[in-house]
Parts: structure tokens; sequence; C-alpha cells
């Protein structure tokens, strides 16, 4: 396990490093397949927050603890880690259960495809310049991020342990660009885009 630590606006002593490594080594009851671990560190007025990225076989687990000092952020963020990492080998140990069953159901599961929608050039000679302006959004924020390579049921897994509403993700079968959602009646939905035929082909 490598553990790599961080402060910003702050001096980490080795007392609190040596804390560090022994609240994180402790992770490894839980789960034996912890490979990289980042704490930063950060003071924020009276704040001392801690945030810890975990990498597993595949899965990113995220905490952030917070208290009067460092000790007690890192004390939090590892209990925090604690829950999460039982909570993810409970579901990793019923998935292995359901893995053929799951797969199986996957597999009848029809992708949504894209719809492609042309325009006649023509009809777009008299139109103004920013006859598309009120559809285009602001964006506001780039996010560059490393795609995992998953199976399906594995990236749903990784969407629920990280709070999100959506996973973007490597299909390790396909190796297409797939992602998963979770829809506003609860379940979850799986878009794999189809890969275009050229012209020519047969």
């Amino acid at each position: 396990m490598d553990i790599h630590i961080t402060g910003r606006h702050t001096d980490v002593g080795d007392a609190l490093k040596a804390h560090i490594h022994e609240k994180i080594d402790s992770l490894s009851q839980y789960f034996h397949n912890v490979v990289d671990v980042n704490v930063v560190l950060k003071q924020e007025g009276h704040r001392h927050v801690a945030e810890v990225n975990t990498l597993l076989s595949g899965i990113v687990l995220r905490a952030e603890g917070e208290g009067t000092d460092f000790y007690i952020a890192i004390d939090e963020v590892v209990d925090k880690l604690v829950r999460q990492l039982k909570k993810y080998k409970g579901r990793l140990q019923k998935h292995r259960k359901r893995r053929q069953e799951a797969s199986a159901r996957m597999e009848e599961i029809a992708p949504i495809q894209a719809v492609e929608q042309h325009v006649e050039e023509d009809s777009l000679e008299d139109a103004p310049d920013d006859i598309f302006a009120e559809y285009i959004p602001t964006v506001v924020h780039k996010d560059i991020r490393d795609l995992q390579s998953l199976s399906v049921d594995e990236a749903v897994m990784q969407m629920d342990l990280m709070h999100m509403n959506f996973y973007i993700f490597q299909n390790a079968k396909t190796g297409g660009i797939n992602v998963v959602y979770r829809r506003e009646d609860g379940k979850i939905s799986w878009i794999e885009p189809s890969a275009k035929k050229g012209k020519n082909a047969s």
C-alpha cells in the first residue's frame, strides 16, 4: 500500500505522519486490496480538514473528516472509510454470488441508442448567426479523469459507493465508453453508444 501525504498551507510533522500511517494501515484488516491512498490536509480557519482518496482494485473510495486538530480529522475520516469498506466488501460478496445471474440480465438489456437528426443546409441560409444560442449551455468547469475499465455491474457499484447519479466508464468487455445513471424512479439505466458502420461496410 502506497500512502501519499500532502499538506496545503500547513506543515505535516513526523508525529502526525506516523499517526496517519498507523490509521491508514489499519484499513488492510478490512480489505486486503488497498493499492494507493492519497491524504490531503488543509486548514480552513479553525477547521482542520483531512481528505482521503483510497484506490482499491478498480474502485475509488473518498471520504472527508474534520476536527479541531488534524489528529481528530484523521480519526474521523478513517472511521468513514472503514464503514465504506465494510459496505463495499459486503456488496462485493453478494456480487460474486450473483455474478453469473447479473451478467445474464445485463446481456438482455437493450442499450439506449443515440438518435441522429439531420438539418438541411438550405434551411439555415437566412437564419441569424445566434439561432442556436439559447440551446447552448454555458460551460463553467472542465473535469479531466482517467476512465476505469469496469463491467457494467461494477460501474453501478462504483456509482453507488461515490453517491453519484451517473458514472462514465470504459466497458471492460467491449472497450467502449459507457454511462450508467440513476433515473428519477430509482432504477438504473445503462447507455452504450452503438458503433457506426462505414458506408462500404457489408
